[in-house]
């Protein structure tokens, strides 16, 4: 559980050098995501805010993100410009983490329309992202949280069916060096020379593309087909329709 190197000045003054971004590390915060779209809002330069322990962390749709301090990582990358618009940013941001993981051991990471890290078929991982526009640019702020640490107990009873860790998945992992494999994979696939590799690999990753899914919007369902692929935007593809947000499941 090595981030807590973090606090220690040196570390990451050196670790931000070689990452070429300003770290910001907190034992525990409100959350990652606030605390870097303020830094966006002052004007900052590419930053990342990592926190042991989030009181207020958010998932997608509104959700909130709750883990015990120390069993995860949590994390939200600062970048201007922004590399893509948020939706697809957070799509690509999955290959990253993808990577990642594999670098670290875990090969068999999937990818779960738009935005969920699967291992075995449940939830290690997700992202989120917001993009903001100006005349130099504009910024994107991209939130993860990946599951490290947790024991089948340290999930609410009603996640134990759908959520996993890299530890309950047999992988054994560090904090601090998923952060920085991290960091140097989102680079990568912030690269637009990059992009085309990325949506490449993340079609090869998908539990999704290929089956039947219905996808629902606040409860109720509103589109049924078969998965055909990705767009280059990040849409998801729905027989004939264009699905850019929305609940998505396999029903066959």
């Amino acid at each position: 559980m090595r981030l807590a190197l973090l606090a220690i000045p040196a570390v990451r003054s050196a670790l931000s050098l070689e990452l070429g971004r300003q770290i910001e590390y907190h034992p525990a915060l409100g959350s990652t995501q606030d605390r870097a779209r303020a830094l966006a809002a002052s004007a900052s330069g590419p930053a990342v805010v990592v926190a042991d322990h989030q009181t207020a962390g958010q998932g997608t749709r509104g959700r909130s993100w709750d883990a015990s301090p120390g069993t995860s990582l949590l994390a939200s990358w600062l970048f201007r410009p922004a590399p893509a618009e948020g939706g697809l940013f957070a799509l690509l941001a999955g290959v990253a983490m993808a990577r990642a993981l594999a670098r670290l051991g875990m090969s068999e990471a999937s990818l779960k329309w738009p935005n969920d890290v699967e291992a075995g078929h449940k939830k290690v991982a997700g992202a989120l992202a917001h993009a903001t526009t100006d005349g130099e640019g504009g910024s994107l702020v991209l939130g993860i949280g990946v599951n490290v640490h947790q024991r089948l107990d340290d999930f609410a009873p009603q996640l134990r069916a759908t959520a996993t860790s890299l530890a309950l998945a047999g992988h054994t992992v560090d904090r601090l060096s998923l952060f920085v494999d991290l960091t140097r994979e989102l680079d990568r696939v912030a690269m637009t020379a990059e992009r085309q590799g990325a949506l490449a690999e993340w079609r090869r990753r998908s539990t999704l593309l290929g089956r039947e899914v219905e996808v629902t919007r606040e409860g109720r369902p509103v589109v049924r087909g078969i998965a055909r692929d990705i767009a280059e935007d990040g849409a998801l593809l729905v027989g004939s329709e264009r699905v850019v947000v929305g609940e998505v499941r396999a029903v066959a």
